[in-house]
């Protein structure tokens, strides 16, 4: 698990998802996982998932420390 040092809130996890063939990246705020980046496709196109189940509340999280999180996380896959 690698913590985001500008917010400790964030959090990347590195693991198989049985979903996927390749190794992924999971985002997590405050323990709940709000993305996902997969290299399915290859390191050159990352996809990405971003978890929304607006049914319920939606979350808000700072953007300079999400966009942070995202090269965080793809770096972790390179």
């Amino acid at each position: 698990m690698i913590k985001l040092e500008i917010n400790p809130d964030f959090e990347i996890v590195r693991f198989s998802d049985s979903r996927y063939e390749k190794l992924t990246a999971e985002i997590r705020c405050k323990g709940e996982p709000i993305a996902q980046i997969n290299q399915d496709k290859g390191v050159d196109d990352l996809g990405l998932e971003i978890f929304a189940d607006l049914k319920t509340a939606i979350l808000t999280v700072p953007l300079a420390e999400f966009l942070e999180s995202l090269k965080l996380a793809k770096n972790s896959l390179l």
